[in-house]
């Protein structure tokens, strides 16, 4: 089941995470997947510090114009790109991983974590 909002809402998504997080740059629509804020949730509970999220649901329009794949995880509200202040790509890839993440994608020249829930174990270094 998925979760349409707007990201005006202010709606607690959980403990720390809020549906604006999510919300496209483009229109301000948020989808997201309830596993993926569960286990983002639970990655930021293993980190004990913030998890920002840079990219979360990306509308079409804004998801080409940022040169994302055509069949992005993000257009289904199903990834997120984020960091963790004071950790490296490679320290967030391994709390990903544990909190059972189905794509985790590092990219440490962005210095950025992509994370999903597609439903099929996925890595790679971008």
């Amino acid at each position: 089941m998925l979760c349409v909002k707007l990201a005006e809402d202010g709606e607690r998504l959980s403990e720390n995470f809020a549906a604006k997080e999510f919300a496209c740059r483009c229109c301000g629509k948020v989808l997201v997947h309830p596993e993926l804020v569960r286990k983002l949730q639970a990655l930021r509970s293993a980190a004990g510090a913030p998890v920002v999220i840079t990219s979360g649901y990306r509308c079409a329009g804004h998801n080409r114009e940022c040169g994302g794949a055509a069949n992005s995880y993000h257009l289904f509200g199903m990834a997120a790109d984020i960091w963790v202040g004071g950790m490296s790509t490679r320290q967030l890839a391994e709390l990903a991983e544990r909190a059972g993440f189905d794509g985790i994608g590092i990219y440490p020249e962005q210095a950025f974590v992509h994370v999903d829930v597609r439903g099929y174990r996925a890595r790679w270094e971008g």
